[in-house]
């Protein structure tokens, strides 16, 4: 009976440990004043309200999609082919990938943006291009494994031939047969490249200056001013992770059942 409960046990601990300061913050954004006690004064849903009547969160959660969707749409305009070649006619090159594909994660965030600005900080190109191309590339480790074991799961080069020998050219034959079956690493590989963007905030503070708030950036100098409304962006923030995750979860289930 021991050995069966103590994993719970830990499990359970581990579980109250992470959980404890999201609510600690949940209820400071609902408390009308809590300084010096041991809980709030008072519950109120003000700052809810003020927030999300406010004109520059909005404009806020606006940059933060539109730098998101774009970052997406780069990143499986990039992989996604690049991923099938590697994985279905190039096995060698695929080998040597996997290295590269650690580089995000050895490489310091603050390291990449100083080098990123002594490359590209003359050159006549939009600052924000530039930032949407290296959020992609710090997505491709979870992106490109997510992809690469999909494209292991059927024979992709003898279905795409095939497509071929049947009428269709090269694109076609990749957007009407490779693509409806790799749809749940397409969704996965997706929101990844989502939630990268989303929650940025070294390399787009740093890079931009500050000059392209996104929801991160903003949170940040929320905190510095108001602690309540910081605390409410803070749960917002949490709830559209946790939806992705989710999202993530049902997904991947779904797969493995497929």
């Amino acid at each position: 009976m021991m050995k069966k409960a103590l994993p719970r046990v830990i499990l359970g601990i581990i579980f109250v440990y992470l959980l404890l300061p999201i609510l600690a913050t949940l209820v400071y954004s609902l408390s009308t004043s809590w300084v010096d006690t041991l809980l709030p004064e008072g519950l109120t849903l003000k700052w809810y309200v003020q927030l999300v009547g406010n004109t520059e969160f909005l404009m806020v959660i606006f940059r933060s999609l539109v730098l998101s969707v774009i970052t997406t749409i780069v990143g499986l305009a990039i992989f996604v082919p690049m991923t099938f070649y590697l994985s279905v006619y190039n096995q060698k090159l695929k080998s040597k990938m996997r290295f590269v594909t650690m580089l995000p994660f050895i490489i310091p965030g603050i390291i990449l943006v100083t080098g990123l600005i002594q490359l590209y900080g003359e050159l006549p190109v939009p600052k924000i291009v530039i930032l949407i191309l290296v959020l992609s590339v710090m997505s491709l480790p979870l992106v490109y494994q997510c992809l690469s074991n999909v494209f292991i799961s059927k024979d992709f080069k003898s279905m795409f031939e095939q497509s071929q020998l049947l009428g269709y050219g090269p694109v076609k034959s990749f957007i009407n047969v490779v693509l409806p079956n790799i749809k749940t690493g397409l969704i996965i590989a997706t929101l990844l490249l989502f939630a990268t963007g989303f929650g940025d905030f070294v390399l787009t503070n740093l890079f931009l200056g500050g000059n392209y708030v996104t929801l991160k950036i903003y949170m940040y100098r929320l905190m510095q001013v108001n602690g309540n409304a910081g605390s409410v962006l803070t749960i917002i923030y949490f709830i559209m992770l946790s939806v992705l995750s989710l999202i993530l979860i049902k997904t991947t289930r779904k797969s493995k059942k497929g």
